[in-house]
């Protein structure tokens, strides 16, 4: 053998982080790879480091299953962040509203937009969540 057989490839240590597989979620998530994208943020909210990372992580794979119509799977990942974290991610409840829309249960769901609107009245979500509240009364109400 000569010498530049008996030379190694230089091993690179790589450490996955929440951060790198969040990041590929959200790709796949963007180019509609919906399978792909639940994988990578399950697997980035197992890696978290801080209570807020996991709950951002796990919200995002909710929002994968609403958009794949896995509405069921979504309610049970928003229920633990509610009842877990609601008050530091008032948008579970807003996400989940739209979920319970979706599924027709429009009672439910008008109670946790309004939940949305008084936790977070400035929040991210307040023009959707005040159309999608106006919707469900007009629906509840017949029109």
């Amino acid at each position: 053998m000569s010498d530049s057989e008996n030379k190694r490839a230089p091993i690179i240590e790589f450490f996955p982080s929440s951060e790198y597989y969040f990041s590929l979620g959200i790709a796949a998530f963007q180019k509609n790879d919906i399978l792909k994208a639940k994988k990578y943020l399950n697997r980035a909210a197992t890696l978290c480091k801080t209570e807020e990372e996991k709950i951002f992580a796990l919200c995002q794979l909710a929002i994968c299953h609403q958009h794949a119509g896995e509405f069921n799977e979504s309610i049970t990942i928003l229920d633990t962040l509610i009842e877990e974290s609601g008050d530091i991610f008032s948008e579970a409840y807003y996400f989940q509203a739209n979920n319970y829309a979706f599924l027709e249960d429009l009672e439910e769901a008008l109670e946790l937009v309004k939940m949305y609107l008084k936790e977070d009245p400035t929040g991210d979500f307040i023009e959707e969540a005040t159309e999608l509240k106006q919707t469900l009364e007009m629906e509840l109400k017949g029109y």
